[in-house]
């Protein structure tokens, strides 16, 4: 009976297949207590796969899906190479370079392993990326290179984190990083930073010749299969890699018959290592077919029409509110655009239309904007918003975001438009199920792009189609009803679905909102051209064709008032097939901002541009001499109600000279009033021109 205890006492006692402390050579124990500290206490595939080999003086190229655990599986072993080395680093040396494609993913890293960094009492990290060109800006994501070695002279960091053009930047103008003792380089996302291109990048060029080549080099990523692409093998000893182990991890989906004779389903990673000598790979189990995302992620898609795209978003946003989800849209002034308008229609905590608050937000959807473009405080501020919220947020981003992101609680992917490289699909869908949690995904396609599904199943992306009782796949009203909860729907849909059970045409309030502000007017031009030249970029260009694209209901989904300028739309004319202009009543030049200061810039140039004349000011004048005449003959229609005639019956000749003998002493009364000094000259002119005023007070002539 005692040996049977102590027997159990010793099984207790040791660590569980897969713990972190089973690996060789061991982990010091301030690492196992950080990783105790998050409650990592097995390690992934991945982690397995990788630490040992790194600690072993290994170099690798990881291919793992994501949310598998990659980024500890290079930060455990570079911390541990650095506090083992033998001799310690000097004040400007550093031990360690880890480069990532983005800013926020850097950020995120760094967070990381300040945190690591801090369990075994090092030197946290120094975190270089762009952002900031003054000495003004604060924060330790955007602040000017100049405070960041600062930092790096009073702490004497180990470990550099950040993105390739400011690490270059620092090697190339500042004299201030030691890389002779670099023992690790590690490039996250390298499919991005050194596969994405047939030749290497010369910024990731110009940063390698700077490194010792007596190092260890790890690279990972979430798309790249280094174990069956042999064209790579030349980049890896490009990168300095000798001999690396090549290590993908795979999602495989077995079917085990059960007792009953009954097929059932589970789950299983796969792992294949190689060397690049003999590229001995692992035998994978037999009857299981690898797969490149989360089996805890169910993707779907929805084929639609290309105008209706932006209804059935807000449909699915008001229906999944109470959830996480990020937007991803092709462009990042498609992110404006639509991500700002969006923001007013259906954000209580930016919107500032009453009106629609009572309809569309009774329990509030927060909506946030992150593009490459946006300065980088706001960028980060608003993955810092993303991230405190629980519920009822969604990110309206580029693929800026695709990459690393770790922001565990989101539910829903949803992309508006499919990436352009089809590689990207897999990292935009990996900001959901991210380790083990359950998610989803959501992809827009409208009927020509269909095949794109047959693609991704190809690629081992499995896609299906969206559920029925979605709200979002109901139909659309376009006819302008009242809007009324049906008896058969929820009352939380009242605002979505009409008394006939579809979905309201959603495009004319964002076209409100471009007929009373000048910001959406310019942001819409820009997105739809923006959205054109990067259509015609797709990688799968036999799927996205551009001459397939319906250039007329794009117009129509941006909100367009008129047709821009642009090469593409050269042979249409100003005319396009599915798409409406606004008419001559529409004094595209009178829509002013709502910004005051922006209003007065603006007036004070168009002033000046009418004042030089020239092609444009000729434009300019002729587009408010139509919207004048439509205004004239609005009021002549009012008056004649007025009066008690038919506007709509022919004028006789007689009285047709009445009218005009009317008009003539209407003006004549005018002009002795301006005789008499009871008007100005430009109430004058006002009244019988009609005049654009500048802000100085000036009037100029129509």
């Amino acid at each position: 009976m005692q040996k049977s205890s102590n027997h159990k006492q010793q099984q207790q006692q040791q660590p569980q297949i897969g713990s972190f402390r089973n690996i060789q050579p061991p982990l010091s124990q301030g690492v196992l207590d950080f990783l105790d500290s998050k409650n990592f206490h097995t390690m992934t595939p991945v982690q397995e796969a990788t630490i040992p080999l790194f600690l072993q003086n290994k170099d690798v190229a990881v291919q793992a899906i994501t949310g598998s655990g990659k980024t500890l599986a290079f930060l455990v072993p570079t911390v541990e190479r650095i506090r083992q080395r033998a001799t310690p680093l000097l004040k400007r040396q550093i031990g360690a370079l880890i480069l990532s494609p983005t800013r926020e993913l850097a950020l995120q890293t760094w967070t990381v392993c300040s945190e690591l960094c801090q369990s075994v009492q090092m030197a946290p990290p120094l975190l270089l990326v762009g952002g900031a060109s003054s000495g003004k800006s604060s924060g330790v994501n955007h602040r000017p290179v100049t405070e960041d070695l600062k930092s790096f002279h009073r702490e004497a960091n180990d470990i550099v984190i950040g993105t390739p053009g400011r690490i270059e930047d620092v090697l190339t103008r500042y004299n201030v990083l030691d890389v002779s003792e670099l023992d690790i380089l590690i490039l996250d996302e390298a499919d991005v930073l050194l596969f994405g291109r047939t030749i290497m990048d010369p910024t990731i060029a110009s940063i390698l010749n700077r490194l010792p080549k007596m190092r260890r080099t790890g690279i990972f990523s979430a798309t790249t299969t280094f174990t069956s692409n042999k064209s790579i093998k030349p980049l890896l000893q490009r990168a300095g890699m000798r001999n690396p182990v090549l290590i993908n991890v795979q999602v495989a989906a077995v079917a085990p018959v059960s007792s009953t004779g009954a097929i059932g389903t589970s789950d299983e990673l796969v792992l294949s290592k190689s060397d690049t000598k003999n590229d001995a790979t692992k035998s994978k189990k037999s009857g299981s077919s690898a797969t490149y995302t989360p089996t805890s992620l169910t993707n779907y898609y929805l084929v639609t029409k290309l105008e209706e795209k932006i209804c059935r978003l807000v449909a699915f946003l008001q229906s999944h509110r109470h959830e996480k989800t990020i937007v991803f849209f092709l462009t990042c002034a498609c992110v404006d655009f639509y991500g700002s308008a969006l923001q007013q229609l259906l954000d209580n905590t930016k919107g500032n239309n009453d009106s629609n608050k009572d309809n569309n937000t009774r329990e509030g959807l927060t909506i946030e904007l992150l593009h490459g473009k946006l300065v980088q405080k706001r960028r980060e501020k608003a993955m810092e918003r993303f991230r405190e919220c629980r519920t009822g947020v969604a990110l309206f981003a580029t693929d800026v975001a695709a990459r690393g992101l770790d922001v565990t609680d989101i539910n829903w992917v949803v992309q508006v438009d499919a990436p352009q490289d089809p590689s990207q699909f897999v990292h935009r869908v990996g900001r959901s199920a991210r380790a083990g949690r359950q998610g989803s995904s959501l992809l827009f396609l409208t009927e020509k792009e269909e095949s794109y599904v047959d693609l991704l199943s190809n690629r081992q992306v499995p896609l299906q189609e969206l559920p029925e009782t979605e709200v979002c796949r109901r139909d659309i009203e376009y006819a302008s009803n009242e809007h009324s909860s049906a008896d058969n729907f929820n009352e939380e849909d009242a605002s979505l679905i009409n008394d006939k059970g579809n979905i309201t045409y959603y495009l004319p309030n964002i076209r409100g909102l471009v007929l009373k502000d000048r910001d959406f007017l310019e942001k819409g031009t820009k997105a739809f051209t923006s959205y054109i030249r990067a259509y015609k970029e797709h990688v799968c260009r036999f799927i996205f064709r551009f001459a397939s694209l319906d250039l007329g209901h794009l117009a129509t989904s941006f909100c367009l008032l008129r047709l821009p300028k642009m090469p593409e739309l050269r042979d249409c004319k100003g005319k396009l097939k599915h798409f409406i202009s606004a008419g001559p009543e529409v004094d595209i030049y009178a829509i002013s901002y709502i910004d005051k200061a922006r209003e007065a810039a603006r007036k004070k140039r168009l002033a000046a541009e009418l004042a030089a004349g020239g092609k444009n000011a000729k434009q300019i004048m002729a587009e408010q001499k139509k919207a004048d005449q439509v205004r004239r003959q609005k009021e002549r229609r009012q008056a004649a109600i007025e009066k008690g005639r038919n506007p709509d019956k022919k004028r006789g000749r007689n009285a047709q000279i009445v009218d005009e003998w009317e008009e003539l002493a209407k003006e004549e009364r005018l002009y002795k009033k301006f005789r008499r000094g009871k008007i100005t000259k430009e109430e004058y002119d006002e009244h019988m021109f009609g005049s654009f005023k500048t802000s100085d007070g000036t009037s100029n002539k129509k």
